[in-house]
């Protein structure tokens, strides 16, 4: 997934990523609501070693490198019981040492004497207390016992308070603007991550783009939704200048590009699932084949949820089966259709219709209106369910299958175009459905009528004459 790739996923899923941004900035909020204030309150502690009393350079830079050793090992000292045992006892608090240590944090500069030490508390005040209890207990215990000279003598470790506890004024946590942006990121990045995979993980198609990923077989042609399907399924009964009228007009100049087999231009219109649109492509297609003049039959091979004699309200008491069956004559059951057009129903549903579709007889009846007609246009089972598409597909020209963008599968229309291939039959394209209606395409509007220009409507221009 490149650049682009991400851009759109984030456009198509914003609200995943708003969510999470919802979420991450709540949750910062909650945090700053939630959470007990503490403050950090820090004293600074200054440790020397006495040098000789010739106080060379030497003796100088000797005394500033111990007392930079020392100092490395204090700041562990700093928090050990002994030190904090004592000023727990001075101020009485109600903590084990191990509690105290838990907040109290030393450190010091890289190649400097200082000692710093921060203690954390919940009060300003006790934060401050504790800093200056703990330095004094510390600066004891060194004098007095870790660096405790001879009988008589002064230590040569000499630990000074440059800078005691202040009360802070100031919270060391939460931090309002810290916490929000930190929400806020984590939010946005939850938020970005959870689109990305959910893009990653989702299988289905929803533009030509996911087609051409699964499959090298040309797009035909992608066909929008159409509100207005169920009361008129034939885009020739209602808006014939429409975008889906177009999207078929388009389909129709494809297939005219497709060579013609032995079988003539006999093309099965199939699916995966069911669902997808297959028997209002193949009327619709068939529809804009008579548009052009073509002579075009088509034939309901669905023999177990028939639909195409109820889109064009066909009586369907008689049809393919009866012919098959040798009970009727193909020109006593064929219904005319339009000017140029042929309709041949189901007829009675049959037990065994695998059978029937795959005798002989169905190649005879295909091959004589293939004579009769210049396109035959099969409607079809789908291909996951059942085999009557695959072995249709196998004794004509080729299949179209029909895939429903944002409820057909990736993985469902890659296992549809396998069922094709181990029949032996030829794949000539997919068509697209049930994609978003166009609001632009080149320049010219196709969502509803457009009313002719009259010559009273062309305005005048300069140096131009219209004809009478």
């Amino acid at each position: 997934m490149d650049l682009p790739d991400i851009v759109r996923t984030l456009g198509r899923r914003w609200p995943l990523v708003l969510s999470g941004l919802a979420l991450g900035t709540a949750a910062g909020c909650a945090q700053l609501m939630l959470s007990t204030p503490t403050y950090d309150a820090t004293t600074r502690l200054y440790v020397t070693v006495a040098s000789s009393e010739s106080g060379s350079t030497t003796d100088l830079v000797q005394g500033g490198n111990a007392a930079e050793q020392r100092v490395r090992s204090y700041v562990d000292i700093i928090t050990t019981p002994r030190v904090l045992q004592s000023a727990i006892a001075e101020l009485g608090l109600h903590l084990t040492a191990q509690d105290l240590a838990s907040r109290v944090r030393a450190s010091s500069p890289n190649e400097t004497v200082l000692l710093n030490l921060t203690v954390n508390d919940t009060s300003a005040a006790r934060a401050a207390a504790i800093a200056n209890a703990i330095s004094e207990s510390f600066t004891e215990l060194v004098a007095e016992d870790l660096e405790q000279a001879s009988a008589g003598a002064t230590s040569p470790v000499s630990i000074r308070t440059v800078q005691p506890a202040l009360v802070p004024q100031d919270k060391a946590t939460p931090q309002p603007t810290k916490a929000l942006f930190l929400g806020i990121v984590s939010g946005l990045s939850v938020g970005v991550l959870g689109a990305v995979l959910r893009e990653l993980l989702d299988t289905k198609i929803r533009s030509r783009t996911e087609v051409e990923s699964v499959t090298d077989r040309p797009v035909l042609g992608t066909v929008p939704k159409w509100k207005d399907l169920q009361r008129t399924p034939v885009f020739i009964q209602g808006n014939g200048r429409g975008a889906f009228a177009e999207a078929f007009r388009a389909l129709r100049t494809n297939l005219r590009f497709l060579g013609q087999s032995a079988t003539g231009r006999v093309f099965v219109i199939t699916s995966a699932n069911p669902g997808e649109g297959k028997t209002t492509t193949t009327l619709n297609l068939a529809a804009a084949l008579m548009e052009g003049g073509a002579r075009v039959a088509v034939v309901d091979c669905d023999l177990r949820r028939p639909a195409v004699a109820a889109r064009l309200d066909l009586e369907n008491s008689v049809g393919l089966t009866d012919v098959l069956i040798g009970r009727a004559e193909l020109d006593d059951v064929a219904q005319p259709w339009g000017a140029t057009g042929t309709v041949l129903p189901t007829g009675p549903l049959p037990p065994n219709p695998a059978d029937l579709l795959a005798s002989a007889g169905m190649t005879e009846i295909l091959a004589a209106l293939a004579v009769a007609n210049d396109y035959v246009i099969v409607d079809t089972p789908p291909l996951l369910p059942v085999t009557d598409a695959a072995v249709l597909a196998a004794a004509s020209s080729g299949a179209i299958v029909v895939t429903a963008a944002g409820k057909s599968h990736t993985h469902e229309l890659r296992d549809a175009l396998a069922v094709l291939e181990r029949a032996d039959a030829h794949t000539l394209g997919i068509a697209v459905t049930m994609t978003k209606t166009p609001h632009q395409q080149y320049g010219y509007g196709y969502l509803g009528d457009t009313p002719e220009l009259t010559k009273a409507d062309l305005r005048p221009i300069r140096g131009v004459r219209v004809a009478e």
